[in-house]
């Protein structure tokens, strides 16, 4: 299903849900910031359209307090705990698609991106997103302007090639992978949609609350650092459960390689780049999205 089939309150529900992701490393002066006004204006389309029911405010709600009482100073170290047990619960449930009050839009069904691959199907997740613009807009510090993303891709660019260049390694040896370069017609849709949609709510979860956390926890320990990197990545690979267990094991394994680089940085960017750049080269060079 392509923009033009949409209705236009479906369209404009995705496309301020899009917005709303790009607003927040966009400089705001008002009280209220970007993002979340293009949130809420893709919410009351969603509502329209159907993509999402009013009943839908309640974990939405619940995720935005209970990131803004994790966040508050003098906060009871009782009441961050719970707060943070909250999060991780609404969070995997909202990325799990286990709430039923969000109708995603399936653009893409059972199509072939790859021959031998198996079928891909394609949502917009609105559920999932809720993530990641919550605990970026609420707990995290953003890159503010062009000289820090300069700095930041200059101390990444090594570590991702190596990274990538480990992990292809990796799954061409385990067969996993073959090569298969390709241009898809989806490729624009799929790319804005992997960033937005899947990488920024995957890597603000797991990296930016999980192991930023757990780090925090751990900070007494010997390699308290790594402890958390290999908890988070462990949090990650079964949050792939679904693809059975070879891939919740490939997912361990490049979580913690994003976690690794998000550990060097202390940048959330750091290991969204990370994981989009393994992302769209499995996608445009390899079996997608697996082997049949």
């Amino acid at each position: 299903m392509w923009p033009g089939m949409w209705s236009w309150t479906t369209f404009l529900c995705y496309s301020f849900l899009y917005i709303a992701v790009l607003c927040l490393w966009i400089p705001y002066k008002i009280r209220i910031p970007l993002w979340l006004i293009a949130f809420i204006i893709a919410c009351i389309f969603g509502l329209v359209s159907n993509q999402i029911e009013l009943f839908a405010i309640f974990p939405i709600i619940t995720i935005a307090y209970a990131l803004y009482h994790i966040e508050k100073k003098f906060v009871h170290p009782a009441g961050r705990l719970i707060a943070g047990i909250i999060v991780v619960f609404v969070a995997y449930s909202l990325g799990a698609h286990a709430i039923p009050y969000f109708h995603n839009l399936k653009i893409l069904s059972n199509v072939y991106i790859s021959k031998e691959g198996i079928p891909f199907t394609l949502y917009l997740n609105f559920d999932k997103t809720i993530v990641g613009l919550f605990i970026l807009g609420l707990t995290q510090r953003l890159l503010a302007n062009k000289d820090e993303w300069v700095a930041m891709f200059k101390q990444i660019i090594p570590k991702i090639v190596m990274f990538i260049i480990i992990l292809i390694f990796l799954a061409l040896v385990a067969d996993e992978v073959h090569f298969d370069p390709k241009l898809p017609e989806c490729l624009p849709i799929w790319l804005i949609t992997n960033l937005f949609f899947v990488c920024v709510a995957e890597e603000s979860f797991f990296r930016g609350f999980l192991q930023k956390n757990l780090a925090g926890l751990f900070s007494g320990f010997v390699r308290g650092d790594l402890l958390a990197v290999i908890i988070a990545s462990l949090f990650f690979g079964f949050a792939h459960y679904t693809g059975g267990i070879a891939y919740s094991i490939w997912g361990t394994i490049a979580g913690i390689g994003y976690g690794w680089i998000y550990q060097k940085t202390n940048q959330i960017e750091a290991s969204i780049v990370a994981h989009f750049s393994l992302n769209v080269i499995h996608f445009m060079f390899f079996t997608y999205p697996a082997i049949a």
